[in-house]
Order: C-alpha cells, then sequence, then structure tokens
C-alpha cells in the first residue's frame, strides 16, 4: 500500500533561492533532452511526398536519445556545465525519467490506443518540482527526522508536520514543490504489510 503525504517546509531565502536555481537548471536541461529527442525523430523521419526520390541529405545521425543514453550523458553535462555538479545525479536522472514517460505516452498506444500529446518545452517557472528517490536510506542523500529535511547541498530545512507519518510506513520520495503560496514536501509512503489488491477480471 502506498500513499503520499503533502507538508509545507519553511526554508529560509538562501535556500529558497537555491531550489529556483535548481528548477531553472532541471528545466533547461529538461528542455534540452526534450530537443535531442524531436531532432533525432526529425532526422530517422522522411516523408515520402516531401523528399527527393533521388537522395534526401540529413546530416549525420547520432545514437538514438533514449533515457540510457541521456542519463550517461549526466557525468558531460556537469564537466560542461559546472553548475550541474551541485544538483544531486539521482535527481538529474529522475528528472530525465519524466520525460522519458511523457515522451513513451506520446508515440506508443495505452491499451485503449490512446496516445497524450506531444511533450512540450517548459517556459520559465513551468518546471516547479524534483525528486529525491529514497529517504533515510544509509545511502540516501536526504534526510527526515520527524521536524526537518536534511541534505548537504541544502542544510536542514523545517518542515511543519501537521500528521505524523502512519505506524508501520516507510518512506519511499520525497518531492521538493514550488507552489504560489511557498514550497512543499511530499513523501510517498509504503506498508508493505497491507497486501496489493488483485484486480477484478
Amino acid at each position: 500500500m502506498i500513499i503520499t503525504h503533502c507538508y509545507k517546509i519553511q526554508p529560509t531565502c538562501q535556500q529558497s533561492v537555491k531550489i529556483d536555481y535548481w528548477l531553472e537548471l532541471l528545466r533547461r536541461h529538461y528542455n534540452y533532452a526534450l530537443g535531442q529527442r524531436l531532432d533525432w525523430l526529425n532526422r530517422t523521419r522522411c516523408q515520402v511526398d516531401r523528399c527527393s526520390l533521388i537522395s534526401c541529405p540529413i546530416g549525420e545521425i547520432s545514437s538514438r536519445p533514449d533515457y540510457y543514453f541521456q542519463q550517461s550523458a549526466l557525468l558531460q553535462t556537469k564537466k560542461l556545465f559546472p553548475d550541474y555538479k551541485e544538483i544531486y545525479l539521482e535527481v538529474q536522472q529522475i528528472n530525465l525519467q519524466r520525460l522519458d514517460k511523457a515522451w513513451k505516452r506520446w508515440l506508443i498506444p495505452d491499451k485503449a490506443g490512446k496516445r497524450a500529446g506531444r511533450p512540450r518545452f517548459k517556459k520559465s517557472g513551468k518546471l516547479r518540482s524534483f525528486c529525491f528517490s529514497r529517504v533515510n536510506h544509509p545511502k540516501a542523500v536526504i534526510k527526515f527526522d520527524g521536524k526537518q529535511i536534511i541534505t548537504t547541498r541544502f542544510g536542514a530545512i523545517r518542515v511543519i508536520v501537521h500528521r505524523p507519518i502512519p505506524d508501520g510506513f516507510m518512506i519511499k520520495t520525497a518531492t521538493i514543490t514550488k507552489k504560489a503560496d511557498g514550497y512543499y514536501v511530499s513523501f510517498s509512503l509504503e506498508d508493505k504489510s497491507v497486501p496489493q489488491s488483485n484486480s477484478y477480471k
């Protein structure tokens, strides 16, 4: 059983500036990765009624920029653009995973044969959240002690805990979101003692 609890957080002015800058850097990288995919798609597609029957120059075609290709390029991104060194690798990976899911929903029909719209480039301020893949794990980069979230990049940020974490639930992921009235953290909670319900046929 998985549930989500959302809490308001109170970052300092310095922490807020850093959160905003992370969101902007992740937005730029999301747009770059999307542009890379669209460029590859355009180069590998050719409409019969618009191409020469003899030849159609398309230039050099790079490897297919799927998630694994773009994820492997993250280290190079950090070398070319040092500001990205500040952002945890797992946060950047999840940002690319979001794009990959949107891309697949566009190209691959669901069970009903429907597809989502083409992923769009995000304008300034339109990427509002980033996610951590694990919390309170020995190797996790973010901790929650019941009163604050703690990372080496941001330090400690106070959490307004208006309701406690239910007994038996373990925090799986944490997502920091910027909203009109401030900043929030959402915890994905899992209780493995509750069996998953089987869908009826």
